[in-house]
């Protein structure tokens, strides 16, 4: 063999060294790539679908934006003050997760899992459970007004104190600024939080006819409810109004059996569709005056029109939207725990 026979054969031989380790790291490289994308803490945002996307996500990483979209049931960014722990390893302690301490205070809710399992609720949980993921939330507003200052700082100390505690580290899926969350949703709730009232009475200042009113009450579809009052129901058996006597108390005819009026009642954020079920109202209404011969009149019990009603059925609409652009559609679950 010549030298340069010699040369080119070693030559050839690194060239094919060179490229089998060339292959080996790019082997590598796809194997940790693909390892990445399939971590729950570094999935892609473009593997979420419409309804995994929040608006509110534009400061967030990819890896909190994917534990967004797997939140468990009923936990919501836009109503709720969120801790995620994720321990650095999995452990028994559930005695660490001072569940006492945060059930004292007022809507809070605890969730554990392991890896990617399904989240769990610590509400009665007994028996050993292994976890090595912790959800906090807490809401921030009801319908008394929003979460006190003392409840914002003793749940901020406690999800301190369980991330010391079981050695994980911390990310907030919603602002850590409680405060400033909580006084800005108590505005929107003030805004849109509204028992729209229509007032029913017969003419002439007369009174109900009380058997007429229960009979129509049975033909138009009202049945009583728990608390009392006369409840219409959707299709889907979630109630759409009710019916109260002038005081703002459940129809009592025993009690009460010279009824000089009564009122339907919507409450807008617990309603579904409001501006198709105020229609549905207006029809019930209807039957109503055809029956009893009463009329709908305001507070200063004046008849009223047309161009009343389209007044007030375009406030419904109004805070319809407002709630569905907030992302609280009214009568959603999201809907029916804040405005409980």
């Amino acid at each position: 063999m010549s030298d340069i026979q010699f040369a080119l054969t070693i030559l050839a031989v690194i060239i094919i060294l060179i490229m089998i380790i060339f292959n080996w790291i790019r082997l590598i490289q796809y194997r940790k790539q693909n390892q990445t994308e399939n971590s729950f803490l570094y999935k892609d945002e473009n593997g979420l679908s419409q309804e995994e996307k929040n608006p509110y996500d534009q400061d967030l990483s990819i890896s909190e934006k994917y534990l967004l979209s797997n939140l468990p049931k009923d936990i919501y960014r836009n109503i709720d003050a969120i801790a995620f722990i994720k321990l650095n390893k999995a452990t028994h302690a559930i005695s660490k997760l001072n569940l006492r301490d945060f059930i004292e205070l007022p809507h809070t809710h605890i969730f554990i899992r392991k890896n990617e399992d399904v989240w769990t609720s610590t509400d009665g949980m007994s028996g050993s459970v292994s976890f090595d993921q912790i959800l906090l939330a807490i809401q921030l507003v009801d319908r008394q007004g929003p979460i006190s200052s003392a409840h914002t700082q003793t749940f901020r100390m406690l999800v301190e104190k369980t991330k010391n505690d079981l050695d994980g580290s911390l990310i907030w899926l919603s602002s850590s600024n409680i405060e400033n969350d909580a006084k800005e949703l108590n505005q929107f709730c003030a805004l849109v939080d509204h028992m729209m009232t229509l007032t029913l009475i017969p003419k002439n200042n007369g009174m109900f006819d009380n058997k007429k009113l229960i009979d129509i009450l049975k033909t138009d579809g009202f049945k009583e409810n728990k608390d009392g009052y006369h409840v219409f129901k959707g299709h889907d058996k979630h109630p759409l109004f009710r019916i109260a006597s002038l005081n703002q108390q459940p129809l009592n005819f025993n009690l009460d059996p010279y009824i000089q009026g009564i009122l339907f009642q919507m409450d807008l954020p617990l309603t579904l569709n409001c501006k198709e079920s105020f229609d549905v109202m207006l029809e019930s209404i209807t039957n109503f005056q055809k029956d009893l011969d009463c009329m709908l009149v305001d507070s200063n019990k004046k008849e009223l029109n047309v161009n009343h009603i389209e007044r007030i059925r375009y406030q419904v609409e109004k805070i319809e939207n407002q709630m569905i652009a907030k992302n609280i559609p009214p009568g959603s679950s999201c809907a029916r725990r804040l405005f409980s």
